[in-house]
């Protein structure tokens, strides 16, 4: 295949699976779109099929997270768009690995499992970014979600690698049996889910729970200046719920943009109508505390928390474990100790250490990012979380796809784990959701809004909440070996024997 054809069809190929994750309509279309692209790796010359592939991932990853821009709307244009290229080749280079380890070693049958690997690699670590796994296409449908369950994200992902393989295969060697496999995998998916979905469960306890949104636009959140109106927008609306009608009220991630113990009035009010109510509040705010290392860089350990008030207990609090890279904090400077003497830019934050299971109703809360892993919320399942009160702050985000991507990604996980999550956001989207994906109740963008639901307290059995751990380590360790393959491969065997 010459050079231009083969751009144009890696280019088709990866802008249409853009278009398959939601918030956009594609959704199924990702079990077939990414055939030319094979078609493409089998065809064209090697130096052809690589260029190729990064243009195509370049352009996958331009439409899916040019929403980057508007997260670090604080810094100059010229640092925002240098960061924005930047991330975008970065990720790019994910699916080069992929194109070449596909290139250069004839195992089809296993390459799916080398891509799954590769987004579990891309998972891990302090630039760990799982925000574009391939089986999240599935989010815009129930009944397909369900199949997370069984086979995980990551699991679906291998099948929707397989599921384009055998397209571009029935057009290559004329197979058309192979052709058939989207079709078939389609309708057993759909079947399985929507047998899943009608053996539902009604007859459990619940706990009333409250989530407010206040829709506060990021610009005047963390302004000082407008600190006594933004905080003015959240209890005014806080005030239109019935007093004594929640057992359980979420408000956002740092909403109170503020360190929680140099706003003592904000704090002495929850505490008194947690206890006159006796309702149970989570809120986020941040806390800081003095640097006891004696080798200390820092004066002060700063926390993106969640604070519990209620039952007439010493406030809690759980402490954010997995900090956005670059944004609240610099990777590897633990590794790399001279990072924390430079400012960069980041929020330069520090992680908390454990998990919380707070009650009512014996649920873990989680803050924004944390809630996109699923082994974060397998791990609060196992230690008895009945569900998630997952706190985040949208507004980074503005009104882009950004929010919808956030939210599929937590609903997924969900389904995956079969545990519920309640979701408080600034800016949407709030929402309850089930165990099994289905949506109660959720709010939209910028909508200025209380919602109330009694929340079931079950948790589903799924397999992959079993076996997850274990699958993803295999996947991963399998991922490295064959990549390590594919580079001996690049040497004639009379060199290879010099390197070993």
């Amino acid at each position: 295949m010459n050079t231009i054809p083969a751009i144009l069809l890696s280019l088709i190929s990866w802008v249409l699976l853009a278009f398959c994750f939601p918030p956009y309509p594609l959704g199924l279309g990702a079990l077939i779109v990414l055939a030319p692209w094979f078609c493409v790796l089998k065809t064209a010359s090697k130096r052809v099929a690589l260029a190729s592939s990064y243009l195509g991932a370049f352009a996958f990853n331009a439409i899916s997270i040019y929403w980057f821009y508007h997260v670090g709307d604080i810094a100059p244009p010229t640092l925002i768009l240098s960061g924005l290229f930047l991330s975008i080749a970065f990720l790019s280079l994910f699916t080069l690995v992929c194109a070449y380890v596909f290139i250069k070693l004839p195992y089809i049958l296993i390459f799916p499992f080398f891509w799954a690997g590769i987004e579990v690699l891309r998972a891990k670590g302090d630039m760990s970014f799982p925000w574009l796994s391939l089986g999240l296409v599935f989010g815009n449908h129930l009944e397909l979600m369900q199949s997370y369950a069984l086979f995980g994200v990551f699991g679906c992902s291998a099948i929707i690698i397989a599921s384009n393989m055998c397209v571009a295969t029935a057009i290559l060697k004329r197979k058309k049996n192979l052709g058939l496999a989207p079709l078939g995998l389609a309708i057993i998916f759909y079947i399985g889910g929507y047998g899943v979905l009608t053996d539902e469960k009604n007859d459990v306890d619940t706990l009333k729970v409250a989530v407010v949104q206040p829709s506060i636009h990021q610009t005047k959140k963390w302004s000082r200046d407008y600190f006594d109106s933004v905080m003015t927008q959240t209890w005014d609306l806080f005030e239109t719920l019935e007093p004594g009608s929640a057992d359980l009220i979420l408000f956002a991630e740092t909403a109170i943009p503020d360190y929680i113990n140099s706003r003592y009035r904000e704090s002495r009010f929850l505490e008194d109508y947690a206890e006159k109510n006796n309702s149970a509040i989570v809120i986020g705010a941040l806390n800081r505390s003095l640097n006891q290392d004696p080798d200390r860089i820092k004066k002060y350990n700063i926390y993106n928390s969640a604070f519990l008030f209620g039952f007439g207990i010493p406030v809690l609090e759980y402490r954010k474990m997995h900090l956005v890279p670059f944004s609240e904090r610099m990777p590897f400077d633990d590794v790399f100790s001279v990072i924390n003497y430079v400012d960069l830019g980041s929020g330069n934050f520090s992680r908390g250490d454990s998990l919380s299971i707070w009650q009512p109703g014996s649920f873990s809360p989680l803050i924004c990012y944390e809630a996109i892993y699923g082994s974060i919320l397998r791990d609060a399942k196992r230690k008895g979380a009945k569900f998630i009160a997952n706190i985040t702050n949208d507004g980074w985000f503005y009104k882009s796809i950004a929010p919808y991507q956030h939210f599929n990604l937590v609903r997924s996980h969900a389904v995956e784990n079969g545990i519920g999550v309640v979701r408080a956001a600034n800016t949407g989207i709030s929402a309850f959701i089930l165990p099994n994906g289905r949506i109660l109740e959720k709010t939209e963008l910028f909508e200025k809004k209380i919602i109330t639901q009694n929340f079931p307290l079950e948790t589903y059995f799924t397999p992959y909440s079993v076996i997850g751990d274990y699958v993803e380590l295999v996947l991963f360790v399998f991922s490295l070996l064959m990549f390590v393959v594919a580079i001996i491969k690049r040497y004639p065997s009379n060199k290879r024997s010099l390197i070993q």
